[in-house]
């Protein structure tokens, strides 16, 4: 299958991306680090910006140490330059030496990187979730309208899931979105759920 003008682009074409970026910003020698040290803590936001720009590798090494993240790598990588701006705030607030600020970008990044990605978790999960509710609703619907002869009202339906009807209505306005907005994959399921169901009719006339 051929990827459409619109698909994003794969996680290696991403990271080679960000390879490119970092190779453009190497780190920074002694002096140079220090005068934008200073300049940053001054106020200057174009200091700042190049500080975070010169320490990409750092979240580039973080990406690299997570290679089965969920999160797309431009997200991983806003996510990291907001760890590395957080890390610099912190090394200038508390003016630490020198020799600390590659430990101190290092666990800023690794924070929110980490934090993004139980982000992701917690939204798939929940996405799993809504899918298998789903699945059973329609499988319930299709069953009850076999059985009555008529669309099943949200008591009818709570009734058989043993669900409380607020969230009968909260399935319901989930699939009826996925059929107006013509969700392939839970509108391929709903499809095959009522094909079975009749199937099972026994060719009544």
């Amino acid at each position: 299958m051929t990827d459409g003008p619109d698909a994003r682009p794969s996680r290696r074409a991403e990271l080679e991306e960000l390879r490119r970026l970092v190779e453009r910003n190497p780190p920074l020698d002694g002096a140079r680090l220090a005068d934008l040290l200073a300049a940053a803590a001054s106020g200057d936001s174009a200091a700042m910006e190049r500080l975070v720009a010169h320490h990409l590798w750092i979240v580039r090494d973080a990406l690299l140490a997570h290679p089965r993240t969920m999160v797309p790598v431009p997200d991983l990588v806003q996510e990291g330059s907001a760890g590395l701006v957080l890390g610099l705030q912190r090394h200038l607030a508390e003016g630490d030496p020198a020799d600390r600020l590659l430990e101190t970008l290092g666990r800023a990044v690794d924070r929110e990187i980490e934090d993004a990605e139980a982000r992701e978790r917690e939204v798939r999960a929940e996405e799993a979730r809504w899918v298998a509710d789903s699945e059973v609703f329609a499988a319930a619907e299709a069953r009850l309208r076999r059985e009555k002869g008529r669309d099943p009202t949200t008591g009818d339906l709570a009734v058989l899931l043993h669900w409380e009807e607020e969230r009968v209505d909260r399935v319901r306005e989930t699939v009826t979105r996925a059929q107006a907005g013509h969700d392939v994959d839970l509108l391929a399921i709903i499809a095959e759920l009522e094909g079975e169901t009749s199937d099972g009719d026994g060719g009544a006339e």
